[in-house]
């Protein structure tokens, strides 16, 4: 994650406000989807967290620089040129990125057509849940932006106040109630609705930082750059799609509250598997290179070895915790109701502290544009849970369907880490 200089916009600064603006995010993000899944039950939880995963898994394949690698690939070759240019390449990634959210809706029409036929799922619970990702896709141009702009703390601020808004609008659908919106719609249309007031802030920061009105039309040569570094691997996505993302499967596979169990055992575990690397590279390891002296990596593999055991010592113990405390946590956080989620919860989220560990492989395989190993990898991990799934589900139910899902998540993660070791060892022997 850290090759002494040569990566050293992987780690971000500490500070103070920042950290706590994070920290705060992250508790009202909590908050929320607390309050959506005891105000829902696990029936329409399940409803609700389908549609979402629906009208936005396709996004990071659609949009321009909406994966992480994608996004700062685009922000640093922004942050090496020039206000005014800045300025047009902000219409430039723009105009594209409206390109992107006209193919999004004629995509994702289709879909809601074909599954409306096929599930008979709510076409109107569709739609309205397809009203979060252009809002979303239009938020990454300007991620890419103020990256670009090195003003990471206003992204936390950002960050901040789009979970501040979406808690204080769910915690208006929870006291009054309208004409012709279920609770359901309701939330849905929330969440659109905090997406959209957040897209429009981050827009009015971006005008006051840029020079918007003495733009220039950025070089033949830069938006060709920008248009390159902006794609995304589409088979990668699919087998990432396979093996880390669930619920479609689901959706077939289980059961009435099934489906709400699994959606938010996942939503929890997604977010464990984020946490740990946004520890290390935001705060671990910028107070490690300020007050340790002598912090400083050899080589890449010293790199390598360091940052993947500091996520382990952090990953490994809490999420044993976890696991070990889930019926008191859900119970707390979520009522009895959704207590036999405790099993495939901690199925998910031991294949997540393996999946935190192997981020820092992750990120080099990915630096190294090492994609044929990685799609060997993908396709032998999504193989695997295909075959997996249907004898385990018919065997143990719900959580015999998870248990598939962990093991074939735990071996992507395993075989990453095998993968970025091999690569590192064989690329320091000499020729």
């Amino acid at each position: 994650m850290l090759l002494q200089r040569a990566n050293t916009h992987a780690v971000l600064r500490p500070g103070i406000w920042r950290l706590s603006a994070s920290a705060c995010s992250a508790l009202l993000s909590l908050f929320s989807t607390v309050l959506i899944a005891r105000s829902l039950g696990p029936v329409e939880f399940g409803s609700y967290a389908f549609a979402l995963w629906l009208a936005t898994a396709a996004v990071p394949a659609i949009g321009l620089g909406m994966s992480a690698r994608a996004n700062q690939a685009l922000a640093d070759i922004q942050a090496r040129q020039n206000a005014p240019t800045s300025a047009g390449l902000f219409y430039f990634v723009l105009q594209q990125q409206y390109r992107k959210i006209l193919l999004y809706c004629l995509v994702y029409l289709l879909l809601v057509l074909l599954l409306v036929k096929v599930s008979g799922l709510s076409l109107s619970l569709l739609l309205l849940a397809g009203l979060s990702a252009p809002p979303l896709l239009l938020s990454g141009v300007a991620s890419i932006t103020l990256r670009g702009l090195r003003r990471f703390d206003l992204l936390g601020d950002i960050q901040l106040l789009g979970a501040a808004i979406m808690l204080l609008l769910v915690l208006l659908c929870m006291q009054y109630t309208f004409a012709g919106f279920t609770r359901l719609s309701l939330l849905l249309v929330t969440r659109a609705s905090a997406d959209i007031l957040l897209l429009a802030f981050a827009m009015l920061c971006i005008a006051r930082l840029l020079p918007l009105k003495e733009a220039q039309e950025p070089s033949r040569w830069l938006r060709e750059r920008l248009t390159q570094g902006g794609r995304n691997s589409l088979p990668l996505f699919l087998l990432d799609a396979i093996v880390w993302r669930e619920l479609l499967l689901v959706l077939f596979l289980g059961k009435g509250a099934d489906l709400g169990y699994f959606a938010l055992a996942s939503l929890i575990s997604t977010r464990v598997l984020l946490l740990f690397p946004a520890l290390l590279s935001s705060c671990i390891l910028p107070l490690l290179l300020r007050y340790v002296p002598g912090m400083h990596y050899l080589n890449a593999i010293d790199a390598w070895r360091r940052n993947t055991r500091y996520t382990a010592l952090m990953a490994m113990p809490l999420c044993a915790l976890g696991i070990y405390l889930c019926p008191t946590i859900i119970t707390i956080c979520f009522g009895a109701s959704y207590l036999p989620m405790v099993t495939p919860l901690r199925l998910l989220l031991a294949s997540a502290a393996l999946g935190s560990v192997a981020s820092i492989s992750l990120t080099l395989l990915a630096n190294a544009e090492r994609k044929r190993a990685q799609a060997w990898l993908g396709i032998v991990s999504a193989l695997l849970k295909l075959a997996l799934i249907l004898p385990f589900t018919h065997i143990w139910g719900l959580n015999g369907f998870a248990l598939a899902c962990a093991i074939a998540q735990a071996v992507s993660a395993s075989g990453s880490i095998v993968l970025c070791r091999n690569y590192l060892y064989y690329r320091k022997k000499p020729v």
